[in-house]
């Protein structure tokens, strides 16, 4: 991993366990877990928070990011947190995912070779 994609995945990191997650967990990573693997009444709130992440990251990670970030480390314990620490998770899903779907965006127009091909 390149030293931005280290530094990038710590912030993602701190912001999980600022929202009552595993600080050793990303927030991809904790939506797609309780997405698509742990059984939950609030399915709906992660399937929720799923679409705004997959949405942001599609052109360059594809249609399945949250997913495969569990994937990728499965071996976390991930934690739903209160309510309160999900409302914050969402608060900072949104504020950081819409800005950052622009410059995923931008990004395949500047550097096609990032874009995923499937």
């Amino acid at each position: 991993m390149s030293w931005i994609g280290g530094v990038l995945v710590a912030i993602d990191q701190l912001g999980n366990a600022l929202a009552g997650g595993n600080p050793d967990a990303t927030i991809s990573a904790r939506t797609g877990y309780f997405s698509h693997v742990e059984e939950t009444p609030l399915r709906p709130y992660w399937l929720a928070m799923e679409r705004v992440i997959n949405f942001t990251f599609l052109p360059i990670d594809g249609p399945d990011h949250c997913y495969n970030a569990y994937l990728a480390d499965r071996d976390e314990m991930n934690e739903e947190g209160s309510d309160l620490m999900r409302a914050l998770l969402g608060l900072l899903i949104i504020l950081v995912c819409i800005p950052l779907s622009l410059v995923t965006r931008l990004y395949v127009l500047v550097f096609p070779s990032a874009r995923y091909r499937g």
